[in-house]
């Protein structure tokens, strides 16, 4: 039968065999696995990349249910990587979904890079950069730079409400993003002005009397004593909702899979010669079967 029956037939469709092959023989570091990253991470599954790592070192807590695949009041306390490679692996069994259950920063050197190759048998083709503390989130991109490795940069999401204000572009076009402006300027003294792709908004941050730990915060985290990234440790929680860190997500994913895409012609892809009924799918699928 003159068809490819598999679970992305739709994506090839759309995108041919050749784009689908570029997609399977792909390696992306996704850093940060919260509200940007475990949607960011989900859009990469689903486009069948065949190589994922995920890096976070944090636990859900019951205040990410809000915004974060997989925060539910059972996976509370449970390391986010692990849990989103638990998810993926039910999306797509086929590709490489590894976990780094550990936070990025300066004195940890190329740890990040070094593991993930050793855990995925390649090096690293492209990064989604999730991280919302701006030390760590410009050394990785420095990182990423000076290995000449592309890297797309989530900016801030939080304290925002219209979803028509998030724009995808190199970092020297943003304006009104405060966080932006932070990391240009870090950028700038360490030579970097362009060549970065980030997601932003230019809604003015919403900024209502914010909850400073310590005081009417009051930290429900199960891992309260940790270290790192721990409420304490912050100067302020930032409101955030249920659907802007996602939709920054997606278009990280998004901007990333359309780069991956340059140069084939999608008018002339080599596409199906029939397009299979749901019948012929579930009898060469086993859909719906017992395991």
């Amino acid at each position: 039968m003159a068809f490819r029956n598999h679970r992305f037939s739709r994506l090839e469709l759309l995108i041919g065999k050749e784009g689908l092959s570029r997609y399977r023989n792909l390696h992306v570091m996704i850093v940060g696995a919260g509200g940007v990253g475990s949607f960011a991470a989900e859009a990469i599954a689903r486009a069948a990349v065949g190589s994922v790592t995920l890096v976070d070192h944090d636990e859900v807590c019951v205040t990410n249910v809000n915004r974060q695949l997989h925060a539910f009041t059972d996976t509370v306390g449970k390391k986010k990587v692990q849990l989103l490679v638990e998810r993926l692996q039910k999306i797509n069994p086929l590709a490489n979904y590894h976990a780094i259950a550990e936070h990025h920063h300066p004195d940890k050197n190329d740890f990040i890079f070094a593991e993930a190759e050793r855990l995925a048998g390649k090096p690293v083709d492209a990064v989604i950069d999730c991280i919302d503390t701006l030390i760590p989130k410009v050394d990785l991109i420095v990182r990423c730079k000076e290995k000449n490795i592309p890297i797309w940069s989530s900016m801030g999401s939080a304290s925002r409400l219209d979803p028509a204000q998030i724009k995808c572009a190199d970092i020297s076009e943003t304006k009104v993003d405060k966080f932006a402006k932070q990391i240009r300027l870090k950028l700038r003294e360490q030579g970097i002005t362009e060549g970065v792709r980030v997601v932003y908004s230019t809604e003015e941050a919403i900024d209502p009397e914010q909850a400073v730990p310590g005081t009417e915060w009051h930290c429900i985290c199960p891992t309260i004593e940790k270290e790192f990234g721990a409420c304490q440790h912050k100067r302020v929680m930032l409101g955030t909702n249920s659907y802007i860190p996602p939709i920054f997500g997606m278009w990280l994913a998004g901007d990333l899979l359309k780069h991956y895409l340059e140069g084939i012609d999608l008018k002339n892809r080599d596409t199906f010669e029939k397009t299979p009924t749901y019948d012929e799918f579930k009898k060469v699928l086993n859909l719906g079967q017992p395991k």
